[in-house]
């Protein structure tokens, strides 16, 4: 990890990309609230988040299961026993090396849950306006996330 990016950093991004292909589905979907057949449209991307935090955990594992650098055996003093350290098999020096925030893409989907209407259109305007609000709220919660983390830096910086 370096100073700039981290995993929190990286994620809220994430994140907040996801929010905005979410408020434009629901923009397009309050656009066509009177459009014959039209069929609603969700942004699903939560999912691919919570797999990459899983995936971030594993390697955070790996890295703490495994020696990085060479050290030598310990004896332990109580029960004399020799600790040697793992080192990473070639699967695990791949995955340590991997980047996981590559396959993060959101999903547009078409609603097919949801009722039509007698034209054969499922968006139902009050609906759209309480997801439009839900996501703002998270977007806020996010960028709020991401100001912390800055601010925490530029202290850090100034030396305060």
């Amino acid at each position: 990890m370096d100073l700039i990016t981290s995993r929190t950093m990286n994620i809220t991004q994430l994140g907040m990309d996801g929010l905005m292909e979410r408020q434009h589905a629901i923009a397009s979907n309050i656009a066509n609230v009177m459009t014959p057949n039209f069929q609603r449209k969700e942004v699903a991307f939560e999912s691919q988040l919570a797999e990459i935090q899983e995936k971030e955990n594993l390697k955070d594992y790996i890295k703490g299961q495994n020696s990085i650098e060479y050290k030598p055996p310990m004896m332990d003093v109580f029960t004399g026993d020799i600790h040697k350290y793992r080192v990473p098999t070639l699967q695990e020096k791949a995955y340590l090396q991997s980047n996981v925030y590559d396959q993060y893409k959101p999903q547009l989907v078409n609603d097919i849950y949801s009722g039509t209407d007698g034209h054969g259109n499922n968006v139902e305007l009050e609906r759209e306006m309480m997801d439009l609000s839900k996501t703002g709220t998270k977007y806020l919660v996010l960028s709020n996330l991401e100001r912390r983390q800055f601010t925490g830096l530029s202290n850090i910086i100034r030396g305060q």
